[in-house]
């Protein structure tokens, strides 16, 4: 699986590298609804292409083309680009996010997420630590007095993310879910703090590779109410989410 899943990066990496037309074009819509950018179509297409080619039975979960059945017991849950609105205004901070699981997030096996700009391969497997370009990665140990955050503050966001902002030294609102999860996993933030109005929650396909690192580093993933976070596979289902790569930080929350 370890294999396949870099393939499949590579494929997106590719694809996204080869291609010179209008990244943000409208090409279509995806499974909710929302209109497909070019990025996103290209990125999802080299992806299902190659499963097809190698006859691989995983089912594929993605924002674009919704649930694909493919006859298997598992399914890839995937993102074909994290950050697409970074990618489209031409912010070097995207990515394509991969994970293998059956039917909750609890149970993705194996999750990786590779930063397309510059290459980075975050990658970890179940009981089996989480690894950026093969080098172990491990968690920051907390320091109330020097937190760097990374916290959305738009307009969707609630009022908790304001307050979870000013406890901190520094923030960063970076706009890939998965990359934030990454940057908690690796020791780069503290926290990752994601509070918004019901239609700008996280969805699996975002979230469910850089759960798995974080949680491979020696982190934690919680729910608002700091809840251990937990979600089915599924394309309706969204959440708001603290990561934290030690419990301490979880302190701030409200």
């Amino acid at each position: 699986m370890k294999e396949l899943l870099h393939e499949l990066a590579d494929e997106v990496a590719k694809a996204v590298g080869s291609f010179e037309g209008d990244a943000g074009a409208i090409m279509g819509t995806s499974a909710y609804g929302t209109p497909t950018q070019a990025i996103d179509r290209i990125a999802e297409e080299a992806v299902l292409r190659y499963l097809a080619y190698n006859d691989s039975d995983l089912n594929v979960l993605s924002e674009e083309a919704g649930f694909v059945d493919r006859g298997g017991t598992q399914t890839l849950v995937l993102d074909p680009i994290d950050g697409t609105y970074n990618a489209v205004r031409g912010v070097p901070f995207y990515a394509t996010s991969l994970a293998v699981g059956k039917d909750r997030l609890a149970a993705v096996s194996h999750g990786l997420v590779r930063h397309l700009p510059t290459g980075d391969t975050y990658y970890a497997e179940k009981g089996a630590g989480a690894f950026r370009n093969g080098k172990r990665i491990r968690t920051r140990s907390f320091n109330p007095k020097d937190g760097l955050f990374s916290i959305y503050l738009g307009s969707m966001a609630a009022p908790d993310a304001y307050k979870v902002a000013k406890s901190a030294r520094r923030v960063r609102s970076l706009g890939s879910a998965s990359l934030d999860l990454c940057g908690v996993a690796s020791g780069a933030f503290d926290l990752y703090y994601l509070n918004t109005v019901a239609e700008a929650r996280l969805r699996i396909m975002d979230i469910a590779a850089g759960v798995l690192l974080v949680r491979e580093a020696g982190g934690v993933v919680v729910e608002p109410r700091r809840e251990e976070l937990d979600m089915p596979i599924d394309l309706k289902a969204r959440t708001n989410l603290a990561a934290a790569g030690d419990r301490r930080a979880l302190e701030v929350l409200a």
